[in-house]
Formats: structure tokens, C-alpha cells, sequence
């Protein structure tokens, strides 16, 4: 006959048993789930950040896959926020290091430029290159076995057909200034090798001080655009740092030339347009392409890389009315079905 010391050892036994297999499953489960991990070039909290992540988690609710997901910034886009690059660089090295991703998202150049680049021809991760302005061939990802992604083309002829639009009939010439980066580096060039057709490309710079900016600003009076490329946080002569939404609204008071942005931020901070690429729907797209390549697939290899060339418009009408611009109705439409005409 069994006593109820014994019975009651056998039960805690048993108890722990089932403790110990559940802990082993639980670790065994979240050990071979799928890794990914998001390097992003800017700064947790800017505004193009936070919506490639919004378009990311969007696509990420929809899925029924278990899914490691984690996020990494490397701060080092804008001159005011960058940190050292070494530092940046080692701290997402030790992170792809621990977190050991079967797909590292490497949102914008900076990021493929310094870190996703090293791990072109390796088994583990597979890279996926999302809004890069460079040809891929530039950071060695053409034919490579592990890599695929998304190139960005910049709304260059959107913009042209608008300009064509709203100065109808003659040359009109555009300015360009930027934030000096690797990502409006990588901008700019593409900007001088499009066909411009009847637009003129004058004076350009892409600046690291606030002062810098203003002093370019001033000194383009005789163009019709001031296209601009990358407005960042910048520091100031006083040591202050100039944030982008005031860099926006300064140029849109000061600027004698028509300003029109490129980033999605810039008529939200006060410019009156903008043709920019679409952040939320690059998320959706990486994480999509993403899935796709983790899941088997009928093809070997990695999916087939592919070029964006999808823009936002976004438009100020007061703003635009202040400098008697008038634009076709399908613009304004097009900003109102996407949430980006303001009043």
C-alpha cells in the first residue's frame, strides 16, 4: 500500500515533469520560429520611420505565421542625430549577432551601406534591401544568392509633369538642397541622370548646417523650384539643432522660389507640396516579400527584387494659393484620397 507521502511525491514528480517538458517546448517553439530583423538608417521616431514600421506591423497583424520581429535603429541619416557610425555599426552588428534573423530588413542606404552589405554570399541572414536610391550593383547584391529587396525610384516624373503643369509654356529651372547623407547622395544622383525634358536643373547642395541651408536658400532667388531633397534636423551656428519641421516651414516663408518636398513629412510641417515615396506602403511590401521568401517557394532562390516607383502627393492649398499656383484637380484628389491634403 502506497502512502500518501509517497503519492503526493509522485504527484510533485509528476507536476514538474510537465513544468520541465512545457519550459522545453515553449523553447523549442520560439527557437525555431522565423527571425527578422528591421535595421532602419534614421532614428526611432522620425516621422519616414515610423511609417515604413506602421506599414510593417499592418502587414505583420495580417499574418497567421509565428514570427520573431525585432527593430534596430542606427540613428545615423541626419546630421544633427547622427551618432559615431563605428558605434551605430557594432551595436547592430552584436544585435544581428544574438538575435542571429533568418531575413535582415535593411530599410534606406546608410543601412545597406554599413552594415547589410557585409553579409552579401552568407547562409544566414538573407538580406533584403528596402528603399535604397543606389543601384543594387553598387553594394554588391546583384546575382548575390542571398539577397533581394526593393529599389526606390524617386517621383522624378511626377514632379516633372507638375512643373511642366505649372509653368506651362517656358523652361522653368530648379534648385536643389538637401541635407547632406548617403540616402540624399544616393538622391541627388539619380535626380541628375533623369530626363528632365523642358525643366532646367541649376544650382544644387546637399548641406549639414542650418546656416548652410539658409545662406543656399537665399542665394537661388532666380530659380522657379526649390526642390527639397531631405530636410533633417541640422545643427546651428549657436549650437542649437534646427529640427526638419522648422527647416520646412522657414523655406516655405523664405524661399522666393516655389518649395516642393520630397519627404512625406514636409506639407504636414507647413510647405505647401510634396511628391514623396510611400513609406507605409514600403513596410507592407518588405514584410510581404519578406513572408514570401521564408515560405517555400516554387522557384529556387530568392523572390525577384523589384523597383517602387509609387509616390504620395501632398498638398497645402492656402499655402499654394499665397504664391498663385494652381494645380489640375487630379493632384488635389489624389492627396485627398490619401489623407495628405491639407486645408
Amino acid at each position: 500500500m502506497v502512502g500518501p507521502a509517497v503519492t503526493k511525491l509522485w504527484r510533485n514528480l509528476l507536476i514538474g515533469g510537465f513544468l520541465v517538458a512545457f519550459v522545453l517546448l515553449l523553447g523549442f517553439f520560439n527557437a525555431s520560429k522565423p527571425r527578422i530583423l528591421v535595421l532602419h538608417s534614421g532614428a526611432e521616431g522620425s516621422p519616414w520611420v515610423e511609417q515604413v514600421d506602421r506599414g510593417m506591423r499592418q502587414a505583420l497583424d495580417q499574418n497567421r505565421r509565428p514570427l520573431s520581429v525585432e527593430w534596430n535603429y542606427l540613428a545615423v541619416a541626419a546630421p544633427a542625430t547622427r551618432r559615431g557610425n563605428a558605434e551605430a555599426v557594432a551595436e547592430a552588428r552584436r544585435a544581428i549577432e544574438r538575435f542571429k534573423p533568418d531575413i535582415l530588413i535593411a530599410v534606406d542606404d546608410e543601412a545597406n551601406s554599413l552594415v547589410a552589405r557585409e553579409y552579401v554570399g552568407r547562409e544566414q541572414p538573407r538580406v533584403l534591401y528596402v528603399s535604397i536610391d543606389r543601384p543594387p550593383a553598387d553594394y554588391g547584391y546583384t546575382d548575390a544568392n542571398n539577397v533581394s529587396g526593393i529599389g526606390e525610384q524617386l517621383p522624378w516624373k511626377g514632379l516633372r509633369e507638375s512643373l511642366i503643369q505649372i509653368f506651362p509654356n517656358r523652361t522653368a529651372t530648379m534648385a536643389v538642397l538637401g541635407a547632406d547623407g548617403e540616402t540624399n547622395r544616393a538622391g541627388l544622383d539619380q535626380l541628375m541622370a533623369f530626363d528632365w525634358g523642358p525643366v532646367r536643373i541649376g544650382d544644387t547642395a546637399l548641406v549639414s548646417t542650418a546656416d548652410a541651408w539658409r545662406d543656399f536658400t537665399g542665394r537661388v532667388d532666380a530659380a522657379d523650384v526649390l526642390l527639397v531633397l531631405g530636410a533633417q534636423d541640422l545643427p546651428d551656428t549657436d549650437g542649437t539643432v534646427v529640427t526638419a519641421a522648422e527647416l520646412s516651414q522657414w523655406t516655405q516663408a523664405n524661399a522666393t522660389p516655389l518649395p516642393i518636398g520630397t519627404q512625406v513629412d514636409f506639407v504636414a510641417d507647413g510647405g505647401a507640396l510634396s511628391f514623396s515615396p510611400p513609406p507605409d506602403d514600403y513596410g507592407r511590401s518588405a514584410i510581404r516579400l519578406a513572408l514570401d521568401w521564408l515560405d517555400d517557394r516554387t522557384t529556387p532562390g530568392p523572390p525577384p527584387p523589384v523597383q517602387s516607383a509609387h509616390f504620395e502627393v501632398a498638398i497645402r492649398q492656402e499655402a499654394l494659393s499665397r504664391r498663385g499656383v494652381a494645380l489640375p484637380q487630379i493632384y488635389l484628389e489624389a492627396a485627398r484620397e490619401n489623407g495628405t491634403l491639407f486645408p
